[in-house]
């Protein structure tokens, strides 16, 4: 369980922005179970002012003891929420500590040991709740969570909030921190602060996402080493998110060329989705572990459906998918709903003129390894 604490460093009170992930998501929560604020203080025994006080983030989930949350939970529990939904909470905590400290700092540095976005490597799971607030995508963990069974009065958000001034802390601080961390030991805090910089819609983020493209590029030169060319991967990545595939094109004709990139790029992936479900703590895992130890049906499904016409990342989803088949062999033939999405999925890319020529190959090959496990 994550710490629970009343005050950020130097005693300041904590932000609003410190509850309004997992506050939010409490709220979608008690409204699918079809409750009120009022029967959920009964339920906990509390007055409704605090209910009202952890939907809205003034008073943050992570201020609540341990076994408060418990009790929380196994109320919910008994009010109809489901498992699946509050074992999302606690994930949503900790995207509201990231984000805190962020808004927090702001222009001010924190130290790489203590920053809680440089802690784990990171999932779907855990950044979909991040980026919750400024993508209004509601995280696919959360998707068969059932709508509010009583009707809402007004408008009301359709997602965790942030104001502007709290947004432009964010990711101002996510610049600091990336400009301050060229040190090898924390390049793990560097890369996943540039890659939530993505998500940033200002025209001067962008420009030093290219600036830090061209440095990622200059930094690893003709070296095979993994890690450099991780930075690169998540400039290119951020740039793709603003609308300009071309970093990301790059970045799959020269970096993904060797075994040894091939690897770490399926096994960054195959973590990313939950193949295998150990915490990473750097990531010296991508370099290390043997493909061929976990299936590939969570990560080729996942693949699968972000193929999609005009997709930004789609060179970089095709050539995963045309290496996850090389690696995995057997996939399309003991899944015949993988071979069915397939089809339909490379008939829709065909037509893309944005597509390199590498990829309409590996397009190609890919609708042949379809075939092939038809028979």
């Amino acid at each position: 369980m994550v710490s629970s604490r009343e005050t950020l460093r130097g005693g300041q009170r904590s932000p609003r922005c410190l509850g309004v992930v997992s506050g939010f998501l409490l709220k979608l929560i008690r409204e699918s179970t079809g409750i009120t604020q009022i029967q959920l203080a009964e339920q906990l025994r509390v007055d409704v002012a605090s209910v009202q006080g952890w939907e809205s983030g003034r008073r943050p989930l992570t201020a609540l003891r341990a076994v408060d949350l418990v009790r929380l939970r196994s109320r919910m529990l008994r009010c109809g929420a489901t498992p699946t939904a509050l074992a999302v909470l606690e994930d949503a905590i900790q995207a509201d500590l990231i984000i805190a400290e962020a808004v927090e700092a702001g222009s001010q540095l924190i130290h790489a040991d203590e920053h809680p976005l440089g802690a784990t490597v990171h999932q779907r799971k855990l950044t979909n709740l991040i980026t919750w607030p400024f993508t209004g995508v509601l995280p696919t963990q959360l998707r068969d969570l059932s709508k509010p069974v009583r009707a809402r009065r007004g408008p009301v958000p359709d997602r965790p909030t942030l104001d502007e001034p709290e947004r432009a802390r964010f990711f101002d601080h996510l610049i600091v921190t990336a400009d301050a961390n060229h040190q090898l030991d924390a390049s793990l805090l560097r890369r996943q602060s540039i890659y939530l910089l993505g998500f940033d819609t200002r025209e001067n983020t962008a420009e030093w996402l290219y600036a830090e493209q061209l440095r990622g590029l200059r930094d690893v030169g003709h070296a095979d080493h993994v890690q450099p060319w991780v930075a690169v991967r998540s400039s290119a990545v951020a740039l793709a998110q603003t609308g300009d595939r071309a970093p990301l094109r790059a970045f799959v004709q020269n970096a993904l060329t060797s075994e040894r990139q091939e690897q770490a790029n399926l096994n960054y992936w195959a973590y990313w989705v939950g193949e295998f479900d150990a915490v990473q703590i750097n990531d010296g895992f991508m370099d290390r572990i043997d493909p061929r130890g976990w299936v590939g049906v969570r990560l080729l499904g996942h693949l699968f459906e972000r193929l999609q016409p005009g997709s930004m990342h789609a060179e970089l989803n095709i050539h995963t998918v045309w290496a996850l088949l090389l690696s995995h062999p057997t996939l399309l033939s003991e899944h015949a709903r993988l071979r069915s999405v397939a089809a339909s999925k490379i008939e829709s890319l065909v037509e893309d003129p944005d597509l390199s020529s590498q990829a309409r190959r590996e397009l190609s090959d890919i609708a042949y390894a379809v075939c092939l496990a038809r028979r």
